[in-house]
């Protein structure tokens, strides 16, 4: 009987939802869609999170996440806790518009937007590039460094409010609509207008941006109920990162 026991626990383990622990630094906080964009610890690369803590997180706050991953590859929070601050943050992302002093990026679906005072060189639209910046005041985002990357695939993501076109979507995101062209024979049936979707893409040679993959992204809701975020602010007495100067490097 209890070899039987032992055994019943050992599925139920295998069987229940895995959690993951995530470490990084707040790039973005959407408030209205409790979406928290933060870079990966030990990588460029960026994670969308669902987390009810939105509302007390700030750019450049330290975060250490319990979460799930969801079909379509964002992170659903079970708690967060702001362990510090980094003062520099570095991540990768897909330049949707330029403009004098300014980037507007695709960064792991959300939509950031880059300060680029000069000397920095405010780089193309299309480009794929790593991002140096400091975390500014009013959580502003200012360039240090901008490198421009080879990608096999150019392309990005957006999470947003879709509205449905003929051969086109629209995904509104904060400060930023994004048009995208639909493959033929892609089944966008299930789909309505207003739906909270991310939306995956790649660019052609001509500047084009097409559709890849589209998901519903309102399957996360209630998951962090229990944040143990306390007042949103920084557990380690100063709010000041003490490890090489708050970058989040490779």
């Amino acid at each position: 009987m209890k070899r039987l026991l032992i055994c019943l626990v050992a599925l139920a383990a295998l069987a229940a939802p895995s959690a993951a622990l995530a470490n990084g630094v707040v790039l973005k906080v959407q408030r209205g869609t409790h979406l928290v964009a933060m870079t990966r610890a030990g990588s460029t690369g960026v994670a969308l999170v669902h987390t009810s803590a939105a509302a007390r997180l700030h750019v450049g706050q330290r975060v250490a996440v319990t979460a799930r991953t969801l079909r379509n590859g964002t992170l659903a929070a079970s708690s967060l806790r702001v362990v510090g601050r980094a003062h520099r943050v570095r991540f990768r992302g897909f330049v949707l518009s330029k403009s004098p002093g300014r980037a507007v990026l695709s960064a792991g679906g959300a939509v950031i937007t880059v300060n680029t005072p000069p000397p920095v060189a405010g780089p193309a639209p299309g480009s794929a590039v790593v991002v140096t910046a400091t975390v500014g005041e009013d959580d502003d985002l200012d360039a240090e460094h901008v490198t421009t990357v080879s990608a096999d695939a150019p392309g990005g993501a957006i999470e947003g409010k879709l509205t449905l076109g003929t051969g086109k979507i629209t995904v509104v995101s904060e400060h930023m609509a994004l048009v995208l062209n639909v493959p033929v024979g892609f089944d966008l049936s299930t789909f309505a207008n207003g739906d909270e979707v991310l939306a995956r893409f790649t660019q052609g040679s001509d500047g084009t941006l097409t559709l890849t993959s589209l998901s519903r992204d309102d399957d996360a809701q209630g998951d962090d109920d229990n944040n143990d975020d306390g007042d949103g602010g920084d557990h380690h007495g100063g709010g000041d990162d003490h490890h090489g100067g708050g970058d989040d490097g490779d």
